[in-house]
């Protein structure tokens, strides 16, 4: 068995840095289309990932494995982990990949793949793919030049997104009359959690919401709430929100701009069971 190349949330690490490396991620798309594909059918993979500059060198890189593998692979730009895991199952793809380093300033990086359920593959599939990527001498079966995969781009995802979290929405609420502050961290969900929150009928005064690449999570979004507090105050609004840098952490303000921890969260919602 090889070093352990994946961690609790997949690849993780400093960009152009071992084992975060564009050569890295091209190998491990080679591995993912080498264990997942059977020949018998065309397989399909989505790749999201957030804002940061270097998600296009590890999506171009990813995509030119899986492709040279035989996977067709669907990019869905920057979105959500959450939504990615939804996408994979909603458009039946056989796997989905993000890339993302979560909290984690722009200079880091990391690559998580899911199952065609949406899940975290499990640790043993993870180091089969590991096994194969960290041998050097192994040699890549190629599938014939007619059958290597296609990247497409699909455009709608967020829209897609966006009306399953709609439909997932209680159909006898509505935010009409409620001002919500949101710091979007200039991560992955500067879209789609402002746009969401309007179409159910929210004010919404939007923070951290203006990506460049390299602004995500600087001084923003769940691990700096202080602006996002300082706007509710300032706004008078009923609630603040304040994301992490791929949208899989929350921290809540209520009216006042004071947090509420994850302890108080859970007994409002379990009090509304």
């Amino acid at each position: 068995m090889h070093q352990r190349l994946f961690g609790t949330d997949g690849l993780r690490g400093h960009v152009n840095a071992y084992p975060l490396t564009a050569d890295m991620a091209l190998r491990l798309g080679l591995a993912a289309g080498t264990l997942f594909r059977d020949g018998q059918r065309r397989h399909k993979v989505i790749i999201g990932k957030d804002t940061r500059l270097s998600g296009y060198v590890f999506e171009s890189a990813l995509t030119a494995g899986l492709c040279a593998a035989g996977m067709d692979v669907f990019q869905v730009g920057p979105l959500p982990t959450p939504a990615i895991a939804f996408l994979t199952r909603n458009m039946r793809a056989d796997l989905g990949v993000v890339i993302s380093a979560s909290h984690n300033p722009y200079d880091d990086n990391g690559i998580k793949f899911f199952d065609r359920d949406g899940f975290k593959l499990p640790d043993e599939t993870e180091d089969r793919m590991a096994d194969l990527v960290l041998d050097a001498g192994h040699a890549w079966e190629y599938p014939p030049s007619d059958k290597v995969g296609r990247a497409y781009k699909i455009v709608d995802a967020p829209g897609r997104y966006i009306v399953y979290l709609k439909n997932s929405f209680p159909q006898d609420l509505t935010l009409e009359g409620l001002r919500v502050v949101i710091d979007c961290a200039n991560g992955a969900n500067y879209k789609v959690a402002p746009l969401a929150l309007e179409e159910l009928g929210a004010e919404v005064v939007r923070l951290g919401t203006a990506p460049d690449g390299l602004n995500i999570n600087r001084d923003c979004g769940s691990l700096h709430p202080e602006a996002m507090q300082a706007r509710v105050r300032e706004t008078r609004a009923d609630i603040g929100l304040a994301l992490d840098g791929d949208a899989d952490r929350l921290i809540v303000a209520d009216e006042t701009g004071r947090v509420l921890d994850g302890d108080q969260i859970m007994a409002l919602c379990a009090d509304d069971l």
